[in-house]
């Protein structure tokens, strides 16, 4: 029997299925199939959706090699086939990214030469995506791998009384984006920082009265200032239980909404804090759910956590990444040259 936090799951799988699982690493994330003669990735995954169903169920995320996939509509007729209830729209969304097709995105844009921290796919909501679909479509030749690391795990090694302070007091989160009317002077960090994206962008609209409400939807708050930028709060649990399993997980976006001279290092740190000394005028801002403020030690347990859960996989032209956002955290590794990841979310 393979090794897995729910052998139970594992064992309803037929043997023909477990028996072609292969594992790039030690922590088994991601489980591997490729193709057995004859085979196509919609045989796949319409023959087999249940099976593999219980292996993102057990592993997080399901890496399908050397199938029939090379090109975005490819990917958008995949995505379809296993989402079955169609794709969602990115919407609300913090990071700046290109829309390739209905429902079929660029990764993101976040600069090339800076690694994305781990996070579950816009857990700053309170309705995230359930699932993400990743495809590569260029493989990147120098870095750019996605950093992989199971939710349970982090959980596991956070201290206990860091995961006390964040169970008690929630997380509150702050994104602000850009407005029409941006100073010189914010337009030139937004240049340097090519973190931000406009509430136009986000939201996919021009109207603000459609924010305000699609935020009063998601129990969220958005204060407008003079530039007509948006000031969005709301406040979430730190942890989630599985939808499906129960298991209790590390599901926030603390990672990614807070830096320290541990995660970015002390040069960029400082330049970050100096060019935004407002933390709500930082792209993404978090504290805890009453306000007070996540220390820098505790960040460095929460990243030492992170780290050490988290493995990497090299791309292949072709691949398709099936992940359970909620099981599994991802982010991006620095890259340079050519690369292009295409995403899904349902």
């Amino acid at each position: 029997m393979l090794e897995t936090r729910n052998p139970e799951i594992i064992d309803r799988i037929p043997d023909r299925i477990v028996n072609r699982l292969e594992f790039l690493n030690e922590r088994m994330l991601p489980a591997v199939l490729t193709p057995v003669a004859g085979e196509s990735l919609q045989s796949l995954l319409t023959g087999h959706r249940e099976s593999l169903s219980a292996i993102q169920r057990s592993y997080g995320a399901i890496l399908l090699r050397g199938f029939d996939l090379s090109t975005p509509e490819d990917f958008r007729a995949a995505a379809d086939l296993w989402f079955q209830s169609g794709v969602r729209d990115y919407v609300g969304g913090v990071s700046p990214r290109g829309q390739v097709m209905s429902g079929v995105y660029e990764s993101t844009r976040f600069p090339a030469h800076l690694r994305i921290p781990q996070h579950n796919e816009m857990s700053y909501l309170p309705d995230p995506p359930r699932e993400l679909a990743f495809f590569c479509e260029i493989e990147p030749q120098h870095g750019g791998e996605t950093p992989l690391a199971d939710s349970r795990t982090i959980y596991d090694l956070v201290p206990a009384e860091i995961r006390a302070v964040l169970e008690e007091g929630g997380i509150s989160y702050h994104r602000y984006l850009n407005g029409r009317r941006m100073t010189l002077n914010h337009r030139n960090r937004h240049r340097i920082a090519q973190l931000h994206t406009s509430w136009m962008a986000a939201f996919s609209t021009d109207d603000p009265k459609t924010v305000e409400k699609a935020c009063a939807e998601s129990g969220s708050t958005v204060q407008w200032d003079k530039e007509e930028g948006a000031k969005i709060n709301n406040i979430l649990a730190a942890f989630r239980r599985h939808p499906d399993t129960g298991e209790m997980l590390w599901f926030n976006q603390i990672a990614t909404f807070l830096s320290s001279p541990r995660s970015t290092g002390l040069l960029r740190w400082l330049l970050y804090q100096s060019a935004f000394p407002d933390p709500l005028m930082r792209p993404f801002h978090a504290t805890l759910g009453d306000g007070r403020r996540i220390t820098i030690p505790q960040l460095n347990e929460i990243h030492r956590a992170i780290d050490g859960a988290t493995v990497r996989f090299r791309w292949q032209r072709g691949d398709l990444l099936l992940v359970d956002n909620f099981l599994v955290t991802h982010g991006r590794m620095p890259y340079r040259g050519n690369r292009r990841i295409l995403v899904s979310i349902h």
